[in-house]
């Protein structure tokens, strides 16, 4: 396809091609566990204008005036260094989303999860949860990370893994811990964090076995 990642093409009639291309793409049905990427509303403003992609009549964009450069999502941060997105964004009006087919690779990637099972809508999770992940054997030294509700705990037991430096060899268990210092082990590894029942800012705690075989018991409480 003609638009790259971290660009758009210039060339005489690439715009054209754009303007079929993503014009079907952008109004594909949306699949659960499909990931879909959020564009800046500004830019891709700019982008319709230079190819003519509301026109009813016979196209006639690709004026270098308009061009709109490369894509810009720096609008949508509220941390450009972490990419962490400013709060109560807008569809339509501070991005749109665009399907993996349009664009091979663009900087904030999310996924499409169900809205409601009985009927079978889907939405893109502009905001995953924040999960806080800890061991058990030192509770106080906590990293946020953010995970969809569609991911499984065995998604969260592979981060917690590779951010704590466990290997696989090591048996482990994963606990969720509340705000009443209430504990609920986490043993269905293929359960989705929804079914979970794991909310944002949840803290949850990987325990390891010990040498001989026998768990520590229940997670040390934090402080």
């Amino acid at each position: 396809m003609a638009v790259a990642a971290g660009g758009v093409g210039g060339g005489s009639e690439e715009w054209a091609v754009q303007r079929a291309e993503l014009g079907m793409l952008i109004f594909m049905y949306r699949m659960p566990g499909e990931s879909w990427y959020l564009v800046d509303m500004s830019w891709f403003r700019r982008w319709k204008e230079y190819v003519d992609f509301d026109s009813w009549d016979i196209p006639c964009g690709g004026d270098p005036r308009f061009f709109p450069g490369p894509i810009d999502n720096s609008g949508l941060f509220r941390d450009p260094e972490t990419q962490t997105l400013k709060d109560n964004l807008v569809e339509h009006e501070d991005y749109v989303v665009v399907p993996a087919e349009a664009w091979d690779k663009l900087p904030i990637e999310r996924k499409v999860v169900e809205r409601d099972v009985v009927v079978k809508r889907s939405k893109v999770e502009v905001y995953p949860l924040e999960l806080k992940l800890c061991k058990s054997s030192d509770p106080d030294t906590v990293i946020s990370c953010r995970f969809s509700i569609a991911d499984t705990v065995a998604t969260i037991e592979a981060e917690m893994r590779k951010v704590f430096n466990i290997t696989e060899e090591k048996e482990a268990r994963l606990w969720g811990r509340d705000a009443c210092n209430c504990h609920k082990l986490l043993c269905k590894l293929d359960s989705t964090v929804k079914e979970a029942g794991l909310y944002h800012g949840q803290v949850v705690l990987i325990e390891l076995n010990n040498e001989d075989g026998t768990w520590p018991g229940q997670p040390i409480l934090a402080k």
